[in-house]
């Protein structure tokens, strides 16, 4: 989808709408600004570029506001400490300094988690809907809402019983469920109607477009990324992948923490078995127990060749995007 309206290309079924609409919208207004009379490339890059650039300043913030609900005993410092290292050194930096998914997409979603665990559950429900329209695993975002607001509740009592509200607390589960998942159903049942019968996918038992423009123009699929030519792009992502994995297996748990480290594990194990495992350095950001281990571990070796790597790694990628090099 691009942002003057629609899909002209059968792998842009890929990418969700909320990003095009962003820069279509964001054109119109530069070129109200100007008093023009038609939308021009460069009204929509500037204008979107400088928006994604304010967005991308709140994920520093709400990883903060976030860490203060999940480890409440923390100080204000000891909060602001994975914050600063998100802040000083993410290992993609352009994709939070163009109009690109990562950019919007990451405070919406830290913003997500942190309103379902403050009991914001219908604004939590709009938070998740927008974020889901950039990136299609924002679906995942949905289990926030029914482990918050269903499970975590039992949990804490320790017995198997309804907790209080369940009309209420269902309803509320529901809701952010759908909100989290609608972006992507929206696109699949547009794709699958404008395609079929004649794509290949329209056969298969579960006839979504999305998984098979994946395979087809990324070959994206279980472990079809694990080649000797890929060899590259997995040294060059490996840094994520060791301090994701190792946050996995030190983690700081509380019961309110669980959620982001089961969706932590999932999204490592979709990235490294049936995605391009580069996108690992863009995907990092959104992953808040990375973060907090680094934090944590700031007297540790490798926490400390992680921030080197990541502050090397960023100036390499910033030339590297601009000239759209491998892992843009």
């Amino acid at each position: 989808m691009n942002s003057y309206g629609g899909w002209r290309s059968e792998h842009e079924i890929a990418f969700m709408p909320g990003i095009p609409l962003l820069m279509r919208g964001c054109g119109l207004v530069m070129a109200t600004i100007r008093d023009a009379h038609t939308l021009t490339l460069s009204d929509t890059l500037i204008a979107s570029a400088f928006l994604a650039n304010l967005i991308s300043l709140l994920a520093p913030l709400e990883l903060y506001r976030l860490t203060r609900v999940v480890y409440p005993h923390y100080t204000p410092a000891q909060a602001a400490a994975p914050a600063l290292l998100m802040a000083a050194c993410p290992p993609s930096p352009p994709s939070l300094l163009v109009p690109y998914t990562e950019a919007v997409y990451t405070p919406l979603a830290l913003m997500t988690a942190r309103m379902v665990a403050e009991g914001s559950w219908l604004t939590a429900s709009l938070v998740a809907f927008a974020a889901a329209s950039t990136r299609a695993n924002g679906c995942l975002l949905a289990g926030f809402f029914l482990y918050e607001i269903l499970i975590r509740p039992v949990l804490e009592t320790r017995r198997l019983c309804f907790p209080p509200r369940i009309i209420n607390r269902i309803a509320f589960a529901s809701l952010g469920t759908i909100a989290s998942f609608a972006p992507l159903g929206y696109t699949q049942t547009e794709a699958y109607a404008r395609l079929c019968p004649q794509a290949p996918f329209c056969t298969r038992t579960l006839p979504l477009a999305y998984s098979y423009v994946q395979g087809t123009y990324w070959d994206n699929g279980l472990l079809r990324y694990w080649n000797v030519s890929q060899i590259p792009n997995f040294l060059i992502s490996l840094p994520v992948y060791v301090v994701g994995i190792v946050a996995i297996c030190n983690p700081h748990m509380t019961l309110r923490a669980l959620p982001h480290y089961v969706l932590h594990t999932l999204t490592l194990i979709l990235l490294l078995c049936f995605s391009n495992v580069q996108i690992a350095l863009r995907f990092a950001t959104a992953l808040p127990p990375l973060w907090w281990w680094v934090a944590a571990h700031t007297d540790s070796r490798l926490a400390r060749s992680f921030v080197a790597w990541s502050r090397l790694w960023g100036c390499v990628a910033c030339v590297l995007w601009a000239a759209f090099l491998p892992p843009a």
